[in-house]
């Protein structure tokens, strides 16, 4: 049996069905709040994590914290080591997973093994936002790169948000739109532009969405392998690693523990045709940056 902590904010008819909704998808597959020899302590310290990452979350952004607390109670967190799938594309969808800590990868395959990565995914992301409201199939496959801990919303918390905080499908309209918005202009850079304009624009757009100034330029906060930058940016390894070198020869921009540091953000543009380019890729900036948008 499930035991949940009492929202203090919902409506009691609509908590209790709620609860119920949830229990019995606990039940089915989707595993309890692990509980501790300390019983409550233990339970409110895990909620105040939860409501600490569901505020950051886009998706609940404006919502009064009391409100954030009773959604949290609902929720729970689940661990996933380095390389394991968090889900697989194809597999059936029944709920929202939200990145706590770690970094992800969203990527597609091909029957040859081939793989396209759809975008990196940082703290406080929401993976696969569709197939979480419609009920389908993922359309991707999200696997850890490092340890990494998420927050579970069962599908039936989704709907109660839905119903009951109008301001949540707001942002839920605006979060699919973005991410249409990002995954639209990266498929036509891989379809338009040529193997160092590709490996351009994406160094570009994860610098708008993971990037800091430095002294010496713009470092991207993420660890990224040649073979992560080939993946996103629809070429092979071997083209890769050329144009990453050519690029660092010139001093563009350097590498450092698989962090990328850009050096010359005009020079980078330049091939890319950013000044004359018909993408707006703004769309890859987080307001939580506040100076994103300028960034480059």
């Amino acid at each position: 049996m499930v035991t949940w902590q009492r929202p203090s904010g919902l409506a009691a008819a609509t908590a209790s069905a709620l609860r119920e909704r949830v229990g019995m998808s606990a039940r089915g597959g989707v595993a309890a709040p692990e509980r501790s020899a300390d019983g409550e302590g233990y339970q409110r310290d895990e909620n105040k994590r939860l409501v600490s990452v569901l505020e950051r979350c886009p998706l609940l952004a404006g919502l009064e914290r009391r409100e954030v607390e009773d959604i949290a109670a609902l929720c729970r967190f689940q661990p996933f080591p380095a390389q394991a799938d968090i889900f697989v594309e194809g597999q059936a969808c029944d709920g929202l997973w939200v990145l706590a800590s770690g970094r992800v990868r969203l990527y597609h395959s091909a029957a040859d093994g081939r793989q396209h990565v759809v975008s990196f995914r940082g703290e406080s992301s929401a993976l696969e936002l569709g197939p979480a409201l419609d009920g389908r199939t993922y359309t991707a496959t999200a696997t850890a790169l490092e340890d990494c801990v998420l927050v579970y919303v069962p599908k039936a918390v989704l709907s109660h948000l839905a119903r009951n905080y109008p301001l949540t499908v707001r942002n839920t309209i605006e979060q699919l739109c973005l991410e249409l918005r990002q995954r639209d202009i990266a498929t036509a850079v891989a379809t338009l532009k040529d193997a160092r304009g590709r490996i351009g624009c994406t160094l570009l757009q994860l610098a708008r969405q993971y990037g800091h100034r430095t002294p010496g330029g713009v470092r991207i906060g993420f660890r990224l392998t040649r073979q992560d930058i080939a993946d996103r940016s629809g070429v092979t390894i071997e083209t890769a690693i050329r144009v990453l070198s050519d690029l660092q020869r010139q001093g563009v921009l350097r590498t450092q523990a698989q962090v990328i540091e850009i050096l010359d953000v005009r020079r980078l543009q330049h091939p890319t045709n950013c000044g004359e380019c018909q993408f707006d890729c703004s769309v890859f900036g987080q307001a939580a940056f506040g100076g994103t948008a300028n960034l480059l």
